[in-house]
């Protein structure tokens, strides 16, 4: 199921990406290119088939709608995809690739942070605008970074900073949990993969569980590729936590939380990036509550208006239901965002495209006034639901703070 799943997702990657309306054909000139890397293979394809997804649906929308108008033209846009294999190498190569023989105007992906900083070392000199829905970019998003002649000027994160997602998630998941417990969750243990990403994230994640009151011990790291999680759920469980929290990558929670309730580990559990659509469709269940949040918010079950609107049209499209489909709205949005900035310079001019973007705000699905602050990143609400024994699902969109806790 899972992998025929992925494979209509490959199919409709393919066709997003290949398809060029007859007028495109006809007059090159009147088209405006959008890369996207993505990882459709390796071991990230889960969010990876999201991209082309997301960016594939809002560039046919905006083509059925007639296109933009830029100045005196009207472009349709066309979506050129490159396949990543969730191997840094090849993002280099893709990205090349669609700068240099492509010509694109701009490149949305990865979904990893240091593809993403790769990638930039391509598309910042050549002044490709760039989108990225990666939260550790603060590392390089600087005031210095994105002012102009700045080494990141076109770069654009979109998705909140990581302590602004850290801290709505964290307080979403406590409060949800807490009614569902009977008594407010003291103890948390985080088991999180050990890689660059997740060394990052983890780190603003437990600063925000201690925000909220929560004693938490050292955090347990397990290699990418374990399927065999009981010697790190063992550890955990010797806490006596109240809450196990997975983090961040959804397949491998997955194979993870079956064991951790069959070892009995904690009172309660909170997967990361896990949507409550795939909870149900899975028949996943739990004798203890279980959390989970999306990224940015859910199509299982959401209390955003926006969402099933969305979602209805991503899948009728033809993607899969997966883990992480949320995550094709960090793109998305952003597809229509740009036109509009495009729209408003009056040209395909990086510069003017910048100072466009950075004077304009966009009603999307995620947020209705998505901005982006002095360093070129948004702020918008989180998702975060809790199952309770029995299977009833509630949701919440979580509001960020405001300043990163101390």
């Amino acid at each position: 199921m899972v992998r025929s799943s992925l494979l209509r997702g490959s199919a409709l990657a393919l066709s997003l990406g290949t398809f060029i309306h007859p007028a495109l054909a006809q007059d090159a000139e009147n088209v405006i290119k959008i890369g996207v890397v993505a990882a459709e293979s390796g071991a990230f394809v889960s969010a990876g088939h999201t991209l082309p997804a997301g960016v594939g649906l809002a560039v046919q929308q905006i083509n059925d709608a007639g296109g933009i108008k830029v100045g005196d033209k009207t472009y349709k846009l066309e979506m050129v995809k490159r396949d990543d294999r969730t191997d840094v190498a090849t993002a280099i190569a893709a990205t090349q690739e669609l700068v240099r023989d492509e010509k694109v105007q701009a490149i949305f992906g990865s979904e990893s942070h240091d593809f993403t900083l790769a990638m930039a070392k391509i598309t910042q000199p050549a002044k490709v605008v760039h989108f990225a829905g990666n939260s550790t970019l603060g590392k390089v998003l600087t005031p210095d970074g994105v002012k102009a002649g700045g080494d990141v000027h076109y770069l654009f994160q979109s998705e909140p900073q990581e302590f602004q997602r850290s801290g709505s998630t964290a307080r979403g998941v406590l409060n949800l949990l807490e009614p569902l417990l009977g008594y407010k969750p003291k103890k948390s243990v985080m088991i999180v993969g050990n890689d660059a990403t997740g060394q990052f994230l983890s780190s603003f994640y437990i600063t925000a569980l201690k925000a909220e009151g929560q004693e938490v011990p050292d955090i347990i790291f397990y290699p990418p590729d374990t399927t065999d999680f009981s010697p790190f759920l063992t550890k955990a469980k010797s806490f006596e936590p109240d809450t196990i929290h997975f983090w961040y990558n959804g397949d491998s929670t997955l194979t993870a939380l079956p064991q951790a309730i069959e070892l009995g580990a904690a009172k309660s559990y909170f997967l990361f990036g896990v949507d409550p659509g795939i909870w149900k469709e899975r028949g996943l269940s739990a004798d203890v509550p279980v959390a989970m949040s999306c990224v940015p918010v859910c199509w299982g079950a959401s209390s955003n208006p926006n969402s099933k609107t969305y979602f209805d049209a991503y899948f009728a499209a033809g993607a899969p239901h997966g883990v992480t489909s949320s995550v094709s709205l960090l793109y998305h949005d952003y597809v229509h965002f740009l036109a509009k900035a495009w729209e408003k310079a009056g040209t395909l001019d990086p510069d003017k495209t910048v100072e466009a973007l950075m004077s304009m705000d966009y009603s999307g699905v995620v947020s209705d006034k998505l901005a982006f602050n002095e360093t070129h990143q948004v702020t918008h609400a989180t998702e975060v639901c809790a199952a309770a024994p029995g299977g009833d699902i509630t949701c919440s969109m979580q509001q960020p703070p405001e300043k990163a806790p101390e």
